[in-house]
């Protein structure tokens, strides 16, 4: 079953305020009403970058937490369901003209550490995300040991870390497998860096680079704070 459809794209500055106030408040609460599979969306934007290049190609994520036992082709038929053809049109219009580096990937939540936010998963809290791709004949000893060993020590040694999650794509070839730490708030994300930065984490740290070209063939690392919820 797919847990999570997340979308990924980025946005001119110079568009991203009228672009942001069609999908806040046209798009998004149309395909809420329309398409109930679809419980809540999150909207989050890469943290970190003010005052580098990077800040005007800076992704921006929406995350769609979709009802239990939602299969991804439930999904994918009620997302062609009529109700919302003028807000699709406007979204198109968007995609063709304004968007770049647009996915859409669904997700299935494969792994989750036992410390949990009092007010449950993606409340409105910065979060530090891990994406890899891993060889298939790799995959299940990198698992049992990133599952088992290294993450586990890492929650231990971070306590600013409020929750952990793995999620494993269900529609992308590569397979790719994003780690989420949230935090309470943007302070603890800050004080969750230099933690994973100590010395005393240098032997976890050193596992990890141990994986890389053996098992991991890409990784990725990114902050985001959110920007949007609904429902609220």
């Amino acid at each position: 079953m797919v847990n999570l459809l997340v979308i990924s794209l980025r946005i001119a500055p110079a568009a991203e305020a009228a672009f942001t106030e069609f999908y806040h408040h046209h798009y998004i609460p149309k395909l809420l009403e329309v398409v109930p599979e679809i419980t809540t969306a999150r909207r989050y934007e890469e943290y970190g970058v003010a005052g580098s290049l990077k800040w005007f190609s800076k992704r921006l994520l929406t995350f769609y937490e979709l009802a239990p036992n939602v299969s991804l082709e439930q999904i994918n038929s009620a997302l062609s369901r009529p109700g919302r053809e003028e807000e699709t049109a406007t979204w198109q219009h968007w995609k063709v003209n304004a968007l770049q580096g647009l996915s859409r990937v669904a997700y299935q939540q494969t792994y989750a550490h036992s410390r949990r936010p009092w007010d449950g998963i993606f409340g409105n809290r910065p979060f530090f995300q891990v994406s890899v791709e891993v060889k298939p004949e790799a995959e299940p000893e990198f698992r049992a040991w990133y599952e088992e060993s290294y993450l586990p020590k890492i929650m231990a040694d971070v306590p600013t870390w409020a929750a952990c999650r793995r999620y494993t794509s269900f529609d992308r070839d590569p397979v790719i497998y994003h780690t989420i730490y949230e935090t309470a708030n943007l302070a603890d994300l800050e004080t969750s860096f230099a933690s994973m930065r100590s010395a005393y984490l240098y032997g976890s740290n050193a596992d990890w680079d141990r994986w890389v070209g053996t098992a991991i063939t890409y990784q990725d690392a990114a902050s985001y704070r959110p920007i949007f919820r609904r429902p609220g």
